[in-house]
Parts: C-alpha cells; structure tokens; sequence
C-alpha cells in the first residue's frame, strides 16, 4: 500500500489529478443441496485516475499499478477530458476530517475455514426440506482517496450469509433469509439458519390469493426494496433531469409523517461510512425525509455546478461490492413504536408479504409501478394462514407512501437500517 501512495504523492505534487485506490479481498462457499463447496478466493484491485483539465474532468481506471501505466492514465485522462461537454469545475475538493471511525478488527483476522463447519453443522435435512441454496461470504476492503489538498484512508471487514430453502410440499415452494455481520461478536449463523428454516417451513403449499383489499405487512428486506422507489429520486441528476417525481416537490409533505430518512456517513462498524467523499468533500449527517416532507437532494461535484449549489459530501464512483445506494453512504430509516406481533395481531385481513417482483420496472419520473406478491402469508384475524401467491399492486410512490408506518423492530443490511413496513386497505388484483 505504501509504494502506491508514494507514487499517487509524487503524481498529486505536479498534475491536478486524484486518485482513488480500491483493493478488496474476498473468501466465498456456495451452499449447494446439503453441503458446502470448496472455498473460492477472489481479489480486486484498481486504480481511477481523476485529471482535472481546463475545467473539464477526465477519468481513467488501471488495474495493473506501476508508474508507467499511471502517467499513461493521466494522458489518457486528460484526452478524454477534452472532449467531453461538461460543466466547468475550479477545482478538487480539499476538505479534511479529524473524525474516526471504527471497524472491527476481530473481524479482520477471522479466516472463513474457522467457521464453515459451524455452518455445514447447521444445514440439515428436514421433512419438508428438498433442498439448500445460498452462499457464505467474508470480504476485507480498503480504500485511499488523495489530491492535491487532501487525502484519506477508510478499511473494513463483512461477513454475509445467505440462505434460500427449496422444500419439498405438493406446491414447491422456498423460504430464504440472510444477514450481514459488521462485527465479529455478533456473527450468528445459527439465527440465520434458524430463521431461514422458520420462513421455509411457514410457506409451505402456496396457492394464488384473493383479489380483494388487504393490509400489507412487509417484512425488512421488502421495506429495504420498496425503498429503492425513493432513494434515487432524492439524487441531484435525477432531480435537475426531471427524471424523478420528487422534481418540484423539495420541502413539500409528499409521504406519510411516519417516513423519516437519515443519511448517517460516520456511524462505527457501517459498512457505508466515511468522512470524505470520492471528490475530497465532506460528508455529513443529513435528514433527506422528515416526517414526510423531501428536505434535501443530494449533489456530487458536477451536479452540484450545474444546480448553482454546492457539493453535499455524496460524489461517490461505482463499488462493485456496494451495500449502499448511489450516492449515499449510510441510510437510516427512523422506525415506528409497535411491535411486529402487536401489528399482526390487531390485523384483520391482511398479508405478511416476504417478496415481490417487478421494483426495477418501477417508472421514477412519474413514480409509477406495478408488483406482484410471490411470497406471502395470509392474516386472519390477527392468525398467520394460507401461504399465498401471484397477487398484483399497481400505483403510484406518491400513493402508497401516504399512509405507510412502520414496526420498532429493524433489520441491519451493512449500510442501512429498515422495519418492517405496514399499508393498510392496499387494493391487489
């Protein structure tokens, strides 16, 4: 790491260029059937080379470092620079943070040898178990940012177990669940197995539901999907394109008072946090959504020209390994009072819906969308039921987010927090 660094210092010391260094190691197992596969090793490593030319950015990514193939990026950076029509930019950002963050070095050290027959131990044949699928991972990560004002490192460690369950009943059917572990005290592959065997044995037998009104209950992974209908529409691209619904809507009440979104980019042991951006701005704390009312839209460097604003610390380049969504780092949705079971209970006639299809196909500039229920558990006077299936939704973000609450209760996804999520008189066809 250090003969990189001294060499993206010299380069910073006489070019306006920056530089953002990604190397990430991973150790995988598949879960295949009733067993476990070999261990797979996987490393990535890469240079993006940022130039800074007449005002217009160039950008240039090698994976083979050496100082050669570094001044052959700049030049070809500074080309590409060159032709692009974009807004003018005076300069890197030059920010610096005396704010740290911690990460769990225990979980660094963990090897995923040490705790594979843990869970080998732990997938088991059952009655209704036909078969395992899923995955075991530990990714270790570490990032330098430097330019010619600033500089900065962030590291870290994940584990992520994920599990689907294909049984064995007259309707095949699956029940899944997956965690992600910041901290090597709370891995708990048992839970996660556990939890997964639960959801494959509750949906056992799914048959198409009834057309009719429900409340929707959506466990955390589903609120975490349903969430990506607003996250990108609250990003300054999308907002000055008029491609996303929120366009006119900063500082109005759009959702329900229940829907409050904080980006949180310096919490220990979230895989998302940071203090710099990837353009050498701050990051900071910010309520996107309060109570229901859009406050702030997010702008990397460039938007931020083309807006007449300023940069909000939210100037990030792609991660193939990302947790977050575009442009943010740490997403917390601010959870609700009642218990899951208290929900439940007092639930008349209602869906406990463990997945949908179809959130990519949602329309951001109108807000518009259209899903289908694949996994759910029907609500009986306060009763789990019937496991039910293909039943649609259509409507609008606007709509739907009116009224929505949610349980006390949330699920850690490495980057953001999310309850689970309850709609009341949802019409599905």
């Amino acid at each position: 790491m250090n003969d990189i660094y001294e060499l993206c210092k010299k380069f910073t010391k006489k070019e306006n260029v920056e530089f953002i260094y990604n190397k990430s190691y991973k150790e995988s197992a598949n879960i295949s059937e009733f067993g476990l596969s070999k261990t797979n090793n996987s490393e990535f490593e890469a240079l993006s080379i940022r130039v800074l030319e007449n005002g217009k950015i160039g950008l240039q990514t090698i994976t083979k470092i050496t100082e050669e193939n570094i001044s052959k990026g700049i030049i070809d950076a500074k080309k590409f620079a060159k032709l692009k029509k974009s807004p003018k930019i005076n300069s890197f950002g030059s920010d610096k943070s005396n704010i740290k963050i911690k990460s769990d070095k225990e979980l660094d050290k963990l090897k995923l040898s040490e705790i594979l027959p843990e869970l080998k131990k732990e997938i088991t044949k059952e009655k209704y178990f036909r078969s395992y699928e899923g995955s075991i991972s530990k990714r270790q990560s570490y990032e330098m940012y430097i330019n010619p004002y600033t500089e900065n490192e962030d590291s870290g460690s994940s584990l992520s177990l994920g599990v689907m369950i294909n049984t064995n009943d007259k309707t095949p059917s699956s029940g899944s669940f997956g965690s992600i572990f910041s901290k090597r005290s709370d891995i708990d592959l048992k839970k996660v197995l556990d939890q997964a065997k639960y959801n494959a044995n509750l949906l056992i037998n799914p048959k198409s539901g009834d057309k009719k009104k429900y409340t929707l209950i959506f466990i955390p992974e589903v609120t975490h999907e349903l969430f990506s209908l607003i996250m990108p529409a609250t990003i300054g691209e999308n907002i000055y394109k008029k491609q996303s619904y929120l366009y006119d809507q900063l500082n109005k009440k759009i959702f329900s008072k229940n829907i409050t979104i904080i980006e949180d980019p310096h919490i220990d042991y979230f895989l998302g946090s940071c203090v710099l951006d990837d353009e050498g701005f701050k990051t900071r704390k910010k309520e996107i959504i309060k109570n229901g009312v859009f406050k702030k839209i997010i702008y990397d460097q460039q938007q931020a020209v083309i807006s007449k604003t300023q940069p909000t610390g939210n100037g990030f380049k792609p991660d193939m390994y990302s947790q977050s969504v575009s442009g943010y780092t740490n997403v917390l949705q601010t959870p609700g009072k009642e218990s899951i079971n208290d929900i439940i209970s007092k639930t008349k006639n209602g869906i406990l819906v463990f997945g949908v299809m179809g959130i990519h196909t949602s329309n951001l500039t109108t807000g518009e969308f259209s899903l289908v229920i694949n996994q759910g558990k029907e609500i009986v006077d306060g009763k789990l039921k019937n496991t039910i299936t293909n039943l649609n939704f259509t409507g609008n973000c606007k709509t739907m987010f009116k009224d929505i609450y949610f349980s006390k209760e949330q699920m850690f996804f490495g980057s953001s927090c999310y309850s689970f999520g309850v709609i009341e008189n949802v019409n599905l066809i």
